[in-house]
């Protein structure tokens, strides 16, 4: 799933506007704005934070500055922020908003003066202007819950409104149009498996609002019970638990893929180190116990991995002990002596567990056996490890689907 997907209502983001010439468009003349005359040439250093509810589906970030100069910056999701010279002026306007869900959903600004040689920190207080209701489902590898159609229905004092839903990276999603605030919602949730039987539902009424723009819904668990919690702005944060958490068991062939490793890293760089990674595509909490990860499904081949539970749809690297090897990858005594060419035949990563082969990656040479092989880089000065493409679990197979770029142990990411 998406990084737009995961964040998390009732944060503060810290957005600061900085010196980018290639962003800011500058006035021409000057000498018409109430600029600093020759003898005042030092410039105010300002940081500005936008105080809004970060909220899923977040497209950009808009600051137009305007005073002795006009600047217009586009920050996108990601960016952390930014530092910004500004001549010295009476009345610098800032003025700030945040687009989500396609459509303009917050703004705020503010007016300040600013003199030569200072250092301003400000904030732009922001306020929700519409708000929408987004629902993620996850569906785990293989869609065990047989969940195949689905509908959200939004209804208040203004009329109805249906939204189908859309599969995307591997979950199912809801998401409503813009819905103005002040008014209370009821939704209804239904789903329904390939036949168009309806295999779930629910309903809830809610009241959106400034401090409530967007219901984010997860669904964690698909079972004869459901749990879904309500995530409000921080100060007035409130759950809704309708039932009982995912399970936890053992894992078995179809929950586990091996989606990054890397065995051959650059002796040169002292913050690197050999592992393997896996990822739990089922929606419950797994048991990692008498598992192993080796070069074949042999346990003299391989290294025993110590027990520990891997969450729904989370990652980890499998690494040895050693002192620069993150604590929560410390999982192995020692890894295999995992062959550091795809030139040989035998350049495999298999992860099984109670003797069951759950996962395997072949990256050697292609053989009359192996007729494809996974991209390895083997470039003695840049290290790059192989990242399997989780959308594609099922066809983890092809070549296509894995890239190699640099190395980012417990964090399932695909090349950009």
């Amino acid at each position: 799933m998406s990084p737009l997907k995961k964040m998390k209502n009732g944060a503060v983001a810290l957005v600061a506007c900085a010196s980018l010439a290639s962003i800011w468009n500058c006035g021409s003349d000057t000498q018409e704005n109430e600029t600093v005359g020759s003898a005042e040439t030092a410039t105010a250093n300002v940081a500005l934070r936008l105080s809004h509810v970060e909220v899923p589906l977040t497209d950009s970030l808009v600051v137009d500055c305007i005073g002795a100069d006009t600047l217009h910056l586009s920050l996108g999701p990601k960016d952390s922020g930014f530092d910004l010279d500004l001549f010295p002026h009476e009345h610098w306007k800032f003025s700030a908003k945040l687009y989500a869900n396609g459509a303009l959903m917050q703004k705020g600004e503010i007016e300040t003066r600013l003199d030569a040689g200072s250092v301003v920190d400000l904030s732009i207080p922001m306020h929700a202007v519409v708000g929408f209701v987004y629902v993620e489902i996850p569906l785990g590898f293989g869609n065990p819950a047989g969940i195949a159609s689905g509908l959200l229905q939004v209804e208040s004092a203004n009329g109805s409104f249906e939204y189908p839903m859309q599969v995307e990276d591997g979950s199912a999603i809801f998401k409503s149009g813009m819905l103005p605030l002040g008014l209370e919602y009821t939704f209804r949730l239904s789903l329904a498996d390939a036949s168009g039987t309806n295999i779930y539902s629910m309903e809830q009424t809610f009241l959106l609002d400034e401090n409530t723009p967007v219901p984010e819904l997860q669904i964690n668990s698909l079972r004869a019970k459901v749990s879904v919690s309500i995530g409000k702005a921080e100060d007035v944060e409130k759950e809704i638990p309708l039932t009982l958490p995912a399970g936890k068991r053992r894992p078995k062939a179809g929950d586990i893929v091996v989606s990054e490793f890397l065995v051959n890293p650059n002796k040169n760089d002292s913050a690197l180190y050999e592992f393997v990674e896996i990822y739990n595509g089922s929606n419950d909490s797994l048991i990692i116990e008498n598992c192993f990860v080796g070069k074949t499904s042999l346990e003299r081949e391989s290294a025993a991995i110590e027990p520990f539970v891997l969450s729904p749809r989370k990652a980890t690297a499998i690494a040895d002990t050693s002192a620069k090897v993150p604590a929560e990858f410390r999982h192995a005594a020692a890894l295999p002596a995992f062959n550091k060419s795809n030139s040989s035949t035998g350049a495999s990563i298999v992860f099984h567990c109670d003797g069951e082969i759950l996962d395997s990656v072949y990256y050697g040479k292609v053989d009359s056996l192996h007729l494809s092989q996974v991209p390895f880089s083997t470039n003695s000065s840049t290290t790059k490890s192989p990242h399997l493409n989780i959308g594609a679990w099922d066809d983890r197979e092809n070549p296509e689907n894995w890239c190699l770029d640099a190395p980012t142990p417990g964090a399932a990411t695909f090349c950009n």
